[in-house]
C-alpha cells in the first residue's frame, strides 16, 4: 500500500500540534504560511484541524447515546408525530423517541441542530438517500424525511430498543461464539449495503446496536460512500477525500486520505477491528490518551497486535483470519464481506 512517508507525517503532526494551540481564527494563516510550498501537507493539516473541531468525529468513541430522563428544553414539532422524550444529542443533531399518530408506531426522529454547517447538512441528507435504498432486517429503516415546523431537517427511522454491541456483550456475558455470530450479522448487513452500492465507512461499536432479540441493527450511514457510478447516476457525490469516521476505527486508506482505495475491504477492516475489541477488550494498537494525529499515525504505521498476543488460547485459525482482515493494504484483505464471513465460519467450525 502506498502511504504518506513517515517523514511527511512527522511534519504534519508538528504543524497540527502547533496550530491547535493557536486561536481558531489564526490557524488558517499559520498553516498557509508554514506550507506555502507544500500544498499536500497544508491540506492534510487543515483536514486534521477541521476534524479535531468536529463534535461528530471523536478520537475514541466508546459510549453509546444514553437515554436522557425527562424532556430537556423545547421539543421540535414534527407533523404526524408526537415526540415523547429526547434520547441523546451530538454536535450536529438530536435524537428523540416519537409515536406516529397514524399507526402508533414507535420511531426515532433525528433532527438537525440549528446552525449546523453545510458539510453536516450534506451528511444528514446523504444518510437519508443511502437509507432509502437499503432494506435489510439488520439495517435501521428510514420511514420518512422532511422538515420540522420550525424548518429543521429530520429523519424518522426505526426505534431500536437495545444497546451498543460492546455493552450488550458485557451485559449478557456473551461467549466467544455469540460475539463472532454478531460480527457475522454485521457482515450480512454490509453485504446487502455493498450490493446496493453503499460502503458504510464508519463501522464501530457506537454504530452497531443489538436489540432485545439479539438482532444486530446497523445505524448511522452519515459518512457512507456511494459507488462512483451510482453517484454519477443520482447526481449525489460524497466527499471521499475528507477524513471521516472515528479516528480509532479508521482504516489505513481512510487515515491516509486515499479515497480511491476506500471500498468493501474498508468495511471488512472495521468489522475485524470491532470483533478484535469484542474478543479482547482492546484494539490492536494503543488508543488511550492520544489525540487525532497520534491516532492516525498509529493506524498508518504501528504494528497491529495479534489476537493470540492478548488471548493465547485463541492462537490458530481465528487469529489468522483476523490478522488477514486487519492488513494495512486493502488489496491483501478479503475483498468481499462474504469472503471474510466464510473465513470466520470456518475458523469457528475448527474450534468446535
Amino acid at each position: 500500500m502506498t502511504l504518506a512517508s513517515a517523514d511527511r507525517w512527522v511534519r504534519v503532526r508538528r504543524l497540527f500540534e502547533s496550530a491547535i494551540e493557536l486561536p481558531s481564527e489564526q490557524r488558517m494563516s499559520f498553516v498557509s504560511a508554514a506550507c506555502a510550498d507544500d500544498h499536500e501537507t497544508r491540506a492534510d493539516v487543515l483536514q486534521l484541524l477541521q476534524a479535531d473541531e468536529s463534535a461528530v468525529d471523536l478520537p475514541v468513541d466508546r459510549d453509546c447515546v444514553r437515554e436522557e430522563p425527562g424532556i430537556d428544553g423545547r421539543m421540535p414539532e414534527v407533523l404526524g408525530f408526537t415526540l415523547t422524550r429526547r434520547l441523546g444529542a451530538g454536535g450536529t443533531s438530536r435524537v428523540f423517541e416519537a409515536i406516529c399518530r397514524e399507526n402508533d408506531a414507535r420511531v426515532a426522529i433525528k433532527v438537525m441542530n440549528a446552525g449546523a454547517n453545510a458539510q453536516a447538512l450534506q451528511r444528514f441528507r446523504q444518510e437519508s438517500r443511502v437509507l432509502a435504498r437499503l432494506d435489510h432486517p439488520s439495517i435501521v429503516r428510514l420511514h420518512e424525511s422532511g422538515h420540522t415546523q420550525d424548518g429543521h431537517v429530520y429523519l424518522a427511522m426505526d426505534f431500536v430498543d437495545g444497546e451498543c454491541i460492546d455493552r450488550w456483550c458485557e451485559s449478557t456475558s456473551a461467549g466467544l461464539c455469540t460475539r463472532v455470530e454478531l460480527a457475522l450479522q454485521v457482515l450480512e448487513a454490509l453485504g446487502h449495503a455493498h450490493a446496493a452500492g453503499v460502503v458504510h465507512r464508519d463501522i464501530k461499536p457506537h454504530n452497531i446496536l443489538v436489540d432485545r432479540g439479539g438482532r444486530v441493527r446497523l445505524v448511522d450511514f452519515g459518512v457512507a460512500r456511494l459507488h462512483r457510478d451510482d453517484g454519477n447516476r443520482t447526481g449525489f457525490h460524497t466527499e471521499t477525500g475528507n477524513l471521516v469516521g472515528t479516528f480509532a476505527y479508521m482504516s489505513p486508506e481512510q487515515a491516509d486520505g486515499k479515497a480511491s482505495r476506500v471500498g468493501p475491504p474498508t468495511d471488512v477492516y472495521q468489522t475485524a477491528l470491532v470483533l478484535f475489541e469484542l474478543l479482547t477488550g482492546e484494539l490492536p494498537y494503543d488508543v488511550e490518551d492520544r489525540g487525532a494525529m497520534a491516532l492516525l499515525k498509529a493506524v498508518l504505521f504501528e504494528r497491529r497486535r495479534r489476537l493470540s498476543e492478548l488471548r493465547p488460547e485463541l492462537d490458530g485459525p481465528l487469529d489468522e483470519v483476523l490478522h488477514g482482515a486487519l492488513d494495512a493494504d486493502p488489496a491483501k484483505r478479503p475483498q468481499m464481506v462474504q469472503q471474510f464471513a466464510a473465513q470466520l465460519r470456518a475458523a469457528l467450525a475448527s474450534m468446535a
